[in-house]
């Protein structure tokens, strides 16, 4: 970087201050430059070495802005109507082919009509008919949107917690995967995953969701423990009352035998899931017929179990691998 040309424009300057000076011209200073004539005697040394020292930091950091702020345009990535069937409509009006999809708009689809969106090569998601979605951000770290009814299929494989989809009752974040989400008109939703992982939340709740097993949300409720799809319909339909019927305690209860009785090996999956969910009354059971399952590792007790203590070890023991995890956690999300 030529120091001269930041100082006092003498000299040649670098490309990249050339280019930061013709992209952020337009707020550049109108009135005339301030008068540094006063003689040093009067300034005095340290003040004047002060002053160079911040007037030096100060262009240093506005360069980096600068650089940062170019660097950030340049990586800004939109989605864009790759197909379509019928009349989609955007934002009110009957979309194209190639159209991009902006912040703040809706695109719907009637019974009769169906849209494939792109963004990049972070991902794609197809829109069923009598579908509703708004896109809630969009850039190169952060693509959200929120899903008021309907189904999409989505194929990400963008990085982790990049891609974020808001429902009515929880909120889905891809982990690398493919997945199918549907939101009745009465907010519950189906979340199915394909490939990868989900990490499903409301709240305090959070369901991991691997490939081939599902979840439900609730209004108010937010998501269920996950279930493997090849799983038993008795077994499914005793566990959405243990999820969500916590109105009636002894149908929960009973709902739970039956689920347990149901369980196969494969099920440790969901039983391991239960015990965030179930009365501390009930995780007893739940501890005995999984170890029956899957005997526990050395230092996991029924009474860690029951007191709500760390199970990680156990979860190891599944031997359905991890979610890819990003550099970050999750993000924050407003409820």
């Amino acid at each position: 970087m030529n120091d001269e040309y930041l100082w006092d424009r003498s000299g040649t300057p670098d490309p990249e201050v050339r280019q930061l000076e013709k992209s952020l011209g337009r707020f550049a200073h109108k009135h005339p430059p301030l008068d540094f004539s006063v003689p040093v005697s009067r300034l005095g040394r340290s003040r004047l070495r002060r002053a160079q020292w911040w007037l030096a930091t100060a262009a240093v950091v506005l360069v980096a802005a600068g650089i940062w702020f170019d660097r950030t345009l340049q990586h800004r990535v939109a989605w864009s109507v790759a197909s379509l069937q019928g009349s989609p409509r955007i934002a009110g009006k009957i979309t194209k082919r190639d159209r991009i999809w902006k912040v703040g708009e809706w695109l719907e689809t009637d019974a009769n009509s169906r849209v494939a969106l792109q963004v990049g090569n972070l991902g794609q998601i197809e829109v069923a008919p009598d579908s509703r979605l708004m896109l809630l951000n969009a850039s190169a770290t952060h693509q959200q949107i929120r899903l008021e009814r309907g189904l999409i299929s989505a194929v990400v494989t963008a990085p982790p917690y990049v891609f974020l989809v808001h429902t009515p009752t929880a909120y889905a974040m891809d982990m690398g995967c493919a997945y199918t989400l549907r939101v009745s008109d009465d907010g519950s939703s189906i979340l199915r995953v394909t490939a990868g992982w989900v990490d499903l939340q409301h709240g305090h709740l959070q369901s991991l969701v691997p490939a081939g097993a599902s979840a439900e949300s609730r209004p108010g409720l937010g998501p269920g423990a996950p279930y493997f799809d090849d799983s038993s319909a008795s077994f499914r339909q005793a566990l959405a009352i243990v999820n969500f019927d916590y109105q009636n305690p002894q149908a929960r209860s009973d709902a739970l035998t039956a689920v347990l009785a149901e369980a196969r090996p494969r099920d440790e999956f969901t039983l391991l899931n239960l015990f965030r969910r179930v009365d501390p009354r009930e995780r007893g059971r739940v501890y005995d017929r999984l170890a029956a399952l899957l005997p526990p590792p050395p230092g996991v007790t029924r009474q860690d179990a029951v007191e709500g203590g760390d199970l990680s070890p156990w979860w190891n023991e599944l031997g359905l691998g991890h979610p890819k995890k990003g550099l970050k956690g999750p993000p924050r999300v407003e409820e």
